[in-house]
């Protein structure tokens, strides 16, 4: 079974939650993160992206994109370790890091084409989709800290046939 990250740009609304919501979950430091104003430290495992506003025929347009690890099928990052300290989850298609692999030399920052792997206090942090939680997550109404944080709606979690992954 694959999981795959399904983003609705249309929906987001650039509250942040999901940024928040995914540095409590991951004891990560500081928090709250920043809405646009501010200067944030530590890993950003998701970031909300503003883009905008821009004139268009019936009015100005914004719009706000969370960016995090996509779990790409054939994931670049994984390549590019020369340590093997990132990989996928065999049963749930998930990219994670194994932190006492990684030698810091940041290969796979380079070749993400999302800028999802950050490089924090020496060592790579990179969305690992809640791993602890999909387990029992439909099940006990558990879903990421994203998407559940998300007022919005716009981040959904689901899984996919592995075999259409792209």
């Amino acid at each position: 079974m694959q999981w795959a990250i399904i983003i609705d740009k249309e929906k987001c609304i650039g509250c942040y939650a999901c940024a928040v919501a995914c540095k409590l979950e991951h004891n990560l430091p500081p928090y709250p993160v920043h809405p646009p104003l501010g200067n944030p430290k530590g890993p950003e495992l998701i970031r909300v992206v503003h883009l905008g506003p821009e004139p268009h025929d019936d009015g100005i347009h914004q719009y706000f994109q969370p960016i995090l690890c996509m779990h790409c099928a054939d994931a670049p990052c994984i390549k590019a370790c020369p340590c093997s300290a990132i990989y996928r989850d065999i049963e749930t298609g998930t990219i994670l890091v194994n932190s006492d692999l990684c030698t810091g030399c940041r290969s796979c920052l380079e070749v993400c084409p999302y800028g999802a792997p950050q490089f924090y206090d020496d060592r790579v942090y990179l969305c690992d989709l809640c791993i602890h939680r999909i387990g029992a997550r439909r099940q006990k109404g558990r879903y990421t800290a994203c998407e559940a944080a998300c007022p919005a709606r716009a981040i959904h979690i689901r899984t996919t046939d592995a075999r259409h992954t792209g």
